[in-house]
């Protein structure tokens, strides 16, 4: 995690880190140095200035789209966690210049802070552009809300610099030391396993999280919440010691999950062309990667997400997106908003975005399925080997729960009867 004061020091951190860090990869807009996903924090955005919609990508447009209906629920609820606005649209799987930014979530913690995912990111010629566009639209809701101005994360799937800018980003780069672990703008963690990465989240969360209440009123343990904002964790080995000894669920479990909920494992090797929905379901994340009968344009992402890896492993637009604009209006939007698969130095990294995520009840599970589904991929693109990716802007625990946490993290240790 990079976090720097302004926009100016955002840039030319990123810009040091892929110039130190990066591995040479070939594209049809010209070979390019890349690294792997990065979390970046500004901590007083400026320059709020309407920009312009660079290359078609209809920021502006798909933003004021669906704005009054955010300030309306932040309006509402201040602690709200389902502010969170699409700009990426199923179509765009098919565009040949497909928009950077894919996904805005507002959370408002003390100030009003915004979360962006950003698929693909070209540091030295349009790091700026993009940075305006989302200073302006914290600046848009924070003034309609009357709330205070607070930071800006960028979590980027795949920074770059084009080899024919090489010369001139060095001038401008600088060396910045990444922060790991917990901090009030962000925590970022580095692990082997999928049960030690659960195992830390709730770690992280029952010692450092704060209170506050939900929009669960109804359910008797879950009106309040212990929270951390934006939590992003990186998994090394994620084939090995996938499940904890306390996970809330079993293995079974959590193939099931993975094959029917998150991917549609029967019809990987085909493009979905019908409703996959069953009964009494309204969406799952399948049918909204795959086929949503909602959608006017019908497009199985992952399917061609997968086909465009098989062409050229070095693809940044293998995006699949879960969020719809009239989310917005929902009492029970997609907690997922989208997740990427990119090469990271020969291994094939799924990348996983989420507005909101339940620590102890479904983090494990979902780490589970969305690394399992990695995984299918890099066999299907021919990936020898894999890593996974979490990241999710509001990650809780229920206060219901926190005595069962508590109970993995420190259990009390039984005293045995001694016998002289």
């Amino acid at each position: 995690m990079i976090i720097a004061k302004d926009w100016r020091e955002a840039r030319e951190a990123i810009i040091g880190k892929v110039l130190d860090n990066g591995v040479l990869c070939r594209s049809r807009f010209g070979n390019y140095l890349s690294t792997g996903p990065s979390f970046l924090v500004v901590e007083n955005p400026t320059d709020a200035e309407v920009p312009k919609d660079y290359f078609a990508e209809k920021y502006l447009s798909r933003f004021h789209e669906v704005v009054e209906i955010a300030v309306q629920k932040l309006n509402e609820r201040r602690f709200t966690r389902r502010v969170s606005i699409p700009i990426w649209r199923p179509e765009e799987a098919f565009s040949p210049n497909p928009p950077a930014i894919t996904e805005l979530s507002f959370l408002f913690d003390g100030k009003l802070h915004l979360t962006a995912y950003i698929r693909s990111l070209d540091c030295f010629n349009y790091f700026e552009q993009n940075f305006r566009f989302l200073s302006f639209a914290l600046k848009n809701v924070a003034e309609k809300t009357a709330l205070p101005q607070g930071s800006i994360a960028m979590l980027v799937g795949v920074p770059h610099i084009y080899e024919r800018d090489l010369n001139k980003a060095k001038l401008i780069s600088e060396q910045k030391e990444e922060i790991f672990g917990y901090t009030e703008l962000g925590t970022h963690l580095v692990e082997d396993y999928i049960s030690s990465a659960w195992h830390s989240a709730l770690e992280v969360i029952y010692n450092h999280g704060k209170f506050k209440e939900t929009e669960w009123d109804m359910f008797e343990g879950q009106k309040t919440s212990k929270f951390i904002h934006r939590f992003f964790v990186e998994v090394k080995k994620p084939e090995e010691n996938k499940l904890h000894d306390k996970a809330p669920f079993t293995e079974r479990y959590g193939i099931d999950y993975a094959h029917e909920y998150v991917i549609c494992a029967e019809k990987l090797l085909e493009r979905v062309e019908k409703s996959i929905l069953k009964e009494g379901e309204e969406y799952t994340y399948a049918e909204r990667a795959r086929f949503c009968t909602k959608d006017p344009i019908k497009v199985d992402q992952l399917f061609e997400a997968i086909r465009k890896l098989k062409e050229d492993k070095c693809r940044r637009d293998c995006y699949v997106g879960i969020s719809r604009p009239w989310d917005l209006l929902s009492n029970d939007p997609p907690c997922l908003r989208g997740y990427q698969f990119l090469n990271n130095r020969g291994k094939l990294r799924g990348v996983f975005y989420m507005r909101s995520n339940d620590a102890y009840g479904a983090m494990h599970a979902n780490m589970f399925g969305f690394a399992l589904l990695t995984k299918y991929a890099a066999e299907l693109t021919g990936f020898s080997d894999y890593s996974y990716a979490h990241f999710a802007v509001d990650a809780h625990i229920y206060s219901g729960f926190l005595d069962s946490v508590k109970e993995i993290l420190y259990p009390e240790m039984k005293k045995k009867d001694r016998k002289f």
